[in-house]
């Protein structure tokens, strides 16, 4: 097993006087951190401290680096986790994604599990899909253009299941509601066969527990933001 991507961060994705990182948080579940340094892409190490690597020792199911982060050729390539991410159906979480999608004319899972119906995607050009293992809630808003970098947060709330999404500032772009339980041991593919992602994903983590507002969820914002922009640089 290859030691996987390199987790500094490099290439200015974080300016010298802004020094707040995902682990300043508790509840951090599970954190693939964009970087330069690699030495092959069997696995993409967990900086979250709970060694939620994920996993792929099949050299064709394997993605490419990528500005730090991996290239799914939308086929073939996926990533399995030794120990599942788990979701209590009550449980706020917060999720945060940067990505480049290939096409928005297909569903881009980010995480699934094996022959369930639990699963994180983008659904297609303008909506984003939660589904608790049938429990759905589809965001409609903000823009997932292809072959563009973007960045998106996720956020929901406890047994309420308040979900909200944002994209580049702390209003949120839309809302929804939806409880659940998911667990998941699949990044970038739903159930091994079908609904590949297509484009790159260069950092994406996830608190369990953790709803984020107010300072937190502004040091979030500015973190990934400045990961978006280093992107290419």
């Amino acid at each position: 097993m290859g030691l996987g991507l390199g987790m500094n961060l490099t290439k200015g994705a974080v300016s010298e006087a802004f020094t707040w990182i995902p682990t300043d948080v508790a509840g951090l579940a599970v954190w693939h951190r964009n970087g330069t340094d690699y030495t092959d892409v069997a696995q993409w190490d967990d900086s979250s401290g709970n060694n939620n690597h994920a996993i792929q020792e099949t050299a064709e199911n394997q993605a490419e680096e990528s500005d730090g982060g991996l290239y799914f050729n939308g086929s073939s390539d996926y990533y399995e986790y030794t120990e599942s991410i788990d979701l209590a159906s009550d449980d706020s979480f917060t999720m945060a994604i940067v990505y480049n999608l290939d096409s928005t004319d297909v569903k881009n899972t980010i995480w699934s599990k094996d022959a369930n119906n639990a699963f994180i995607e983008f659904k297609d050009a303008d909506t984003v899909k939660f589904n608790y293992s049938s429990s759905i809630v589809e965001l409609d808003g903000g823009t997932h253009t292809a072959d563009s970098v973007r960045s998106m947060i996720v956020t929901r709330l406890g047994a309420s299941g308040a979900h909200k999404l944002y994209e580049g500032s702390s209003t949120a772009v839309t809302t929804g509601t939806q409880t659940g339980a998911a667990t998941f041991v699949n990044l970038g593919v739903r159930n091994d066969n079908d609904r590949w992602f297509d484009g790159k994903i260069y950092e994406v983590m996830i608190w369990d527990n953790v709803n984020f507002k107010g300072d937190n969820l502004d040091n979030l914002i500015q973190y990934i933001n400045n990961v978006q922009n280093s992107i290419g640089k």
